[in-house]
């Protein structure tokens, strides 16, 4: 009876002693939004360990493996009001959405709701690119598609995956 009592014990604290290691592998590493229309075979791999924001092939668009000529860190420029990542990105969300326009960084932002949902198409200007970077956001999912930034130009990527920068818990 004593040796049943010792293996259980055991037992037990492997249990409570692994979890925090299985819990801590499943950390977000990064993010990956997937071309659409002519940019169907491209994604953009943003990598959360290295701050690294780059352009993969999507057939092999992986975190953490840059295969790419086009690779950039991005600046974690966020702080208790705002959401933001500049750089190749070009990315600032309120923390209290929704707001119908804003400024933060550099960046003039306005924001649509979509039909149906908890989304918002977000598009801003910008003094370091010409073009206007603009995605939407989700209130529970993040960032869900990026439709023009510095890295993709004027071309939409959508999200791999169910979660996406900015989603409930999983901030870079």
């Amino acid at each position: 009876m004593q040796r049943v009592a010792s293996n259980v014990a055991v037992i037990i604290v492997l249990i409570f002693g692994l979890l925090p290691v299985a819990h801590s592998a499943e950390q977000v590493r990064g993010y990956i939004y997937d071309g659409t229309g002519r940019a169907n075979s491209l994604s953009i791999v943003i990598d959360v360990t290295t701050h690294n924001v780059e352009i993969q092939g999507t057939a092999r668009a992986r975190i953490n493996t840059s295969r790419s000529e086009m690779t950039s860190a991005y600046e974690d420029c966020g702080n208790d009001a705002f959401y933001c990542l500049t750089g190749l990105l070009e990315i600032v969300i309120p923390k209290a959405m929704p707001m119908k326009q804003w400024k933060y960084h550099g960046l003039s932002c306005r924001s649509v709701a979509r039909p149906g949902g908890d989304a918002y198409r977000i598009t801003c200007r910008s003094p370091k690119y010409h073009g206007r970077p603009t995605y939407t956001y989700s209130l529970s999912r993040g960032v869900v598609s990026i439709e023009s930034s510095p890295i993709a130009g004027s071309y939409e990527y959508k999200l791999r995956g169910e979660n996406g920068l900015f989603s409930s818990g999983n901030n870079p």
